[in-house]
């Protein structure tokens, strides 16, 4: 895992400008806030876990993150690319995709192209969107297989894949971009503990790397091990941030501690 100063990077009162800076995000579908005025600030290197029930929020404001869902208000920076959102107003198609750019995102679902292989899978955006030559594409994506293990699955297609390995295939994908943020959104969930556990050493290697990384996850033991810092989301909502341990053991929530009590007690 990086070692992160945390008091000087994703913090109140912080010294330097943060990699990652969400200001009031407010996303509604309909009446209802899915995310409900959330502001978060990440430093490079930061690797956080973001946690919580089922429905509080965590896969929306990853995608609000990624620009996948539009923020209904609110400010967003990556890097040196921001977009600030207003009601009833969008922002610059090419805006979008300069700041979606700097983020990599992982499904629960590994959306793989059936009629493709695991390499053409990887290359595809990298010829399309970074206009990368047939074999520059080839050479990246043999060696981010290679990197998740997979090496001598190449060419084969994802129908002769495991779980596991097509979850892995997508983490290579979403590497391929070269993105400055990693999001993951409960990338071992529907997979059994032992293919999970592939899954997560592959992203432990990434924090051990430096990629800035949010992890919506129900993994207690990897956001305890692996995360600089965990934040808890309940019913759209940051409740709850700190260091991992403080929050397994001394949750300040009463909220935060009746989760924490059944998804640990499991």
């Amino acid at each position: 895992m990086a070692v992160i100063d945390t008091s000087t990077t994703t913090y109140t009162g912080s010294t330097l400008r943060p990699f990652l800076n969400a200001e009031r995000i407010v996303k509604r579908f309909g009446e209802h806030r899915a995310i409900d005025d959330v502001s978060l600030a990440v430093g490079r290197g930061e690797v956080i876990s973001v946690i919580g029930p089922s429905g509080a929020g965590k896969s929306t404001f990853l995608r609000c993150l990624n620009l996948l869902e539009l923020p209904d208000s609110g400010a967003l920076s990556i890097g040196d690319e921001e977009i600030e959102f207003a009601e009833g107003s969008a922002p610059a198609r090419a805006q979008v995709a300069r700041l979606r750019r700097q983020a990599g995102m992982v499904f629960q679902s590994f959306n793989l192209f059936p009629h493709l292989t695991a390499a053409q899978n990887i290359e595809l955006a990298q010829k399309r969107v970074l206009g990368r030559s047939a074999d520059e594409a080839r050479e990246r994506a043999r060696s981010l297989l290679d990197r998740v293990g997979l090496a001598a699955k190449a060419d084969a297609y994802p129908s002769q894949c495991s779980g596991g390995q097509q979850q892995r295939i997508a983490i290579a994908r979403a590497l391929a971009m070269d993105p400055e943020l990693m999001l993951f959104d409960e990338p071992t969930s529907g997979l059994d503990p032992e293919v999970g556990a592939e899954i997560l050493a592959v992203m432990r290697e990434l924090a051990d790397s430096g990629m800035t990384m949010l992890i919506a996850t129900h993994e207690m033991e990897f956001a305890r091990h692996v995360s600089n810092r965990v934040i808890v989301m309940v019913d759209g909502a940051i409740v709850e941030q700190g260091q991992p341990e403080q929050i397994m053991t001394e949750p300040k929530s009463p909220r935060v501690g009746r989760f924490l009590s059944a998804v640990l007690g499991r």
